[in-house]
């Protein structure tokens, strides 16, 4: 019988190319906006590599009563200025890099169109980058729109279950807290994802890795960024 391989992760704001690779690998790759935010996470905030250093851009939301709510419920904060920050923030760490013609007018307009919603925001967004990336045969399911509920593996284990996935592809930290026996006894392989981070021209001197994937696909372009990420799974 083929093999369905599911990977699950929670949103992230503009993710790291750990994030695309774990995509790039799985036949069904689910948005995890069932749970709760991770306060100082990278659910609502990533990095990018300024000509100053490096640079937190930050989602801002309401954290009150955060621990109640899921992600899928969570609200963007009003706050003055955020979208005009980070916006001027990529422009400025971008604008010399070969392909900020390409892609800095559709991510502002990203920024500066998104609503209330945290996770529809960043649904939207991922929509956009798995686009430019070519990752669109991977199908995208929220874990909102599906039945499956619980806690920690019970709930990825239901995840799987319901969308027919035989294989759970797992991150490599999954290694040191995953319990796979339920899997297994289900009839779900776990594999855990070998993903080496490459190193590219950032156009300024060293290399900052583990920054939003906006740094590679203003440097390198859509098509090289996947190349890379095909690459980085090699032995």
């Amino acid at each position: 019988m083929p093999t369905l391989i599911a990977a699950i992760h929670q949103p992230a704001y503009l993710p790291w190319l750990g994030y695309f690779h774990k995509i790039l690998l799985a036949d069904v790759f689910v948005f995890l906006d069932t749970v709760q935010i991770e306060k100082n996470g990278f659910v609502n905030r990533n990095r990018v590599r300024t000509p100053s250093g490096v640079q937190w851009l930050t989602v801002p939301v309401g954290m009150k009563g955060h621990t109640g709510k899921t992600i899928a419920e969570m609200e963007i904060s009003p706050a003055a200025g955020w979208k005009k920050k980070h916006i001027r923030t990529l422009e400025m760490a971008y604008r010399k890099s070969p392909w900020c013609e390409r892609y800095a007018g559709p991510l502002g307009g990203l920024i500066e169109g998104a609503g209330d919603s945290l996770a529809d925001f960043l649904f939207e967004m991922l929509a956009y980058f798995t686009a430019e990336l070519g990752l669109s045969e991977t199908r995208i399911v929220r874990a909102s729109e599906l039945a499956a509920r619980g806690r920690r593996e019970d709930l990825l284990l239901s995840i799987c279950k319901e969308i027919g996935a035989d294989t759970y592809l797992s991150g490599a930290a999954g290694k040191d807290y995953l319990d796979a026996r339920g899997f297994e006894e289900a009839g779900v392989r776990v594999e855990f994802q070998e993903f080496r981070h490459p190193v590219y021209d950032q156009g300024r001197p060293g290399f900052e890795p583990n920054l939003a994937v906006v740094d590679a696909l203003f440097h390198l372009g859509g098509d090289a960024v996947v190349s890379v990420l095909r690459r980085s799974g090699e032995g």
